[in-house]
């Protein structure tokens, strides 16, 4: 049985599953929908088109849906929305935007925890698994592929792709895609580092497996000899039985047009 407090607002053609609790003071639009088990704490605003899945918490002064920043659109009937997976966290004071137009609307998976005052910008896509730290920023159009982590006050350009099982640094600026199991950090620009060993580790990742990513990268950032498309062409040889090495030769190749920057102090 659902629980409403008596201060919360519940608009007429909200949906709500089973088992929900919406605490003081939250409001939740017409066009949203919450998933069994939903929790929103005290103080939460959702709103437009969204949808929330089953068993996500969400802490106080959290804003979910509102319509996003970019002023090329601002009709509240054209937003495409935001659709979250289960089991997420979103902590105290978090805003994820709307999608606009020019997407199919702001997507988040399962199992993401997005810590205070993060901020997800319209037509973001987040996978599952992903930690965004306290004050992390994407702006809009941001992809970011299943258990990443995104240390505080990171910042990330528009468009930029950030490959799966990545870390990047506290304070760091993308302006660039990050590569798949690797680790970014810097200001004002992040750049790569090394490979991701104590994230993938914990991910079941073999040495053989982190030796092949390694190979890749290695050939990229300390190979000169070439462009970067003969050195892949290359390695792709030497590591065609790894499949992470693979993806990541894979994520490199169809990098966006951010590229995927430079690297300091490579291994």
């Amino acid at each position: 049985m659902s629980t409403i407090h008596p201060t919360a607002i519940i608009h007429d053609g909200a949906r709500l599953g089973v088992d929900v609790k919406v605490g003081p003071f939250c409001t939740v639009g017409p066009n949203v929908v919450l998933g069994d088990r939903v929790e929103l704490v005290s103080h939460v605003v959702i709103a437009g088109k969204t949808e929330i899945g089953d068993d996500t918490i969400v802490h106080p002064f959290a804003v979910l849906g509102a319509m996003g920043q970019d002023l090329k659109w601002q009709e509240a009937d054209t937003m495409t929305g935001l659709r979250m997976g289960k089991r997420n966290k979103i902590r105290e004071y978090v805003t994820i935007s709307s999608g606009t137009p020019a997407s199919t609307g702001t997507e988040i998976g399962d199992d993401c925890q997005i810590m205070i005052n993060a901020h997800v910008g319209h037509d973001c896509k987040l996978g599952n698994g992903i930690v965004l730290s306290n004050l992390v920023q994407l702006a809009g159009h941001v992809e970011i592929e299943d258990f990443v982590i995104v240390s505080g006050g990171a910042l990330v350009l528009q468009f930029a792709r950030i490959g799966r099982n990545a870390f990047i640094g506290g304070m760091s600026g993308v302006g660039t895609d990050v590569l798949p199991y690797a680790i970014y950090d810097g200001t004002p620009r992040a750049v790569y580092r090394t490979i991701n060993r104590v994230g993938l580790t914990r991910h079941g990742f073999t040495n053989e497996d982190i030796h092949a990513i390694h190979t890749v990268y290695a050939a990229v950032f300390r190979d000169d000899a070439g462009t970067v498309a003969d050195r892949l062409a290359r390695i792709r040889k030497e590591v065609k039985n790894n499949k992470y090495a693979m993806d990541a030769i894979d994520f490199i190749e169809n990098r966006s047009k951010r590229g995927i920057g430079t690297a300091k102090n490579v291994e």
